[in-house]
């Protein structure tokens, strides 16, 4: 028998549609300690009422913030805690199992991750709407494969980028290539390592999917297609350059915003992407200097909501 909830009251209404949407931006900047606070208020509103879904809900965000901080074990923790609590055939268990794949792919940690993609697989097929179930294999599967692009541009043994050499690259390929182009020289710089990775998700992925779902998988990315190879790299990166570039409050982006020449003088956004760059230990000299080709060409304004990274969370009203 369903226990019946007790109605929210207005108030309750109006502080949660403040609280949550503030909680899901804390994913694009990776701002954990903000996002410790938001989960808190909404857990005083929610737990005394018994709406532990939609507090279970919010603390997938505050973990995927987690994630994106690098504050891997927190959220490890986290995800692991929402499945035990959560039923197998619930939207809420399947995302915390994806991010949780996600998770283990960045620690590098492959056999774990590809158990998890397989269990994420079964789930999505428990989707009724085939709409819905396409659209989540899509975000799911291109996301995997960013991840994998971005596990495989690490490399602890280079030497670290070099901001002068970066810049040069960057102000060449805007004065020689078309958007286009910049995104195919990216293509032609993903490792092999890269390449390896996105086959092996790819594969582990497909392992349990049924006949009939395949055909809502996007095409494969192969070595052969280098300007989408580039575009997914540029997405995978733009959780990194997003920060390093996008912060309202920050010095780069208020200069950057107002059109400044001083930005472009003073190499500050080859130093932002550099210094996040090097956080990640990304060494790729032709992936960093096309990153800060594409910031140049676009602008502030479109660059920062172009390469806005996606939560893997799909909204009910999100029909991307």
């Amino acid at each position: 028998m369903m226990i019946e909830l007790p109605n929210l009251t207005t108030e309750q209404k109006k502080t949660l549609a403040v609280l949550e949407p503030q909680l899901r931006l804390c994913i694009k900047s990776a701002n954990l300690e903000k996002a410790k606070k938001l989960t808190f208020q909404i857990q005083e509103i929610l737990r005394p009422t018994g709406h532990e879904t939609r507090l279970l809900q919010a603390k997938n965000w505050l973990y995927e913030t987690a994630m994106e901080a690098n504050s891997f074990h927190f959220a490890i923790m986290g995800f692991e805690g929402t499945r035990k609590k959560s039923s197998p055939s619930t939207r809420l268990h399947l995302e915390a199992t994806a991010l949780l794949s996600i998770c283990y792919l960045r620690e590098g940690n492959l056999p774990k991750a590809r158990q998890l993609v397989s269990q994420s697989v079964q789930s999505i097929s428990s989707i009724k709407s085939i709409e819905r179930r396409k659209q989540f294999h899509k975000r799911f599967l291109q996301r995997l494969e960013e991840e994998s692009i971005l596990s495989g541009l690490v490399d602890k043994t280079s030497k670290p980028l070099d901001i002068d050499d970066v810049n040069d690259q960057a102000v060449l390929l805007i004065k020689t290539k078309s958007e286009e182009e910049i995104l195919t020289e990216m293509g032609k710089a993903v490792p092999k390592n890269s390449l390896n990775l996105l086959e092996e998700i790819r594969e582990a992925y497909q392992l349990r999917l049924p006949a009939s779902d395949r055909q809502c998988l996007p095409a494969p990315l192969t070595e052969k297609s280098k300007e989408e190879l580039g575009k997914r790299a540029s997405s995978a990166l733009k959780r990194v350059a997003w920060r390093a570039l996008c912060n309202p409050k920050s010095e780069i982006y208020k200069a950057w915003n107002q059109g400044l020449s001083i930005v472009y003088d003073k190499k500050y956004i080859a130093t932002a992407i550099v210094t996040t760059f090097g956080s990640y230990s990304i060494t790729a000299t032709m992936i960093a200097a096309s990153a800060v080709a594409l910031a140049f060409k676009f602008g502030a304004e479109v660059f920062c909501e172009t390469f806005a990274p996606e939560s893997l969370m799909i909204d009910k009203k999100d029909k991307k």
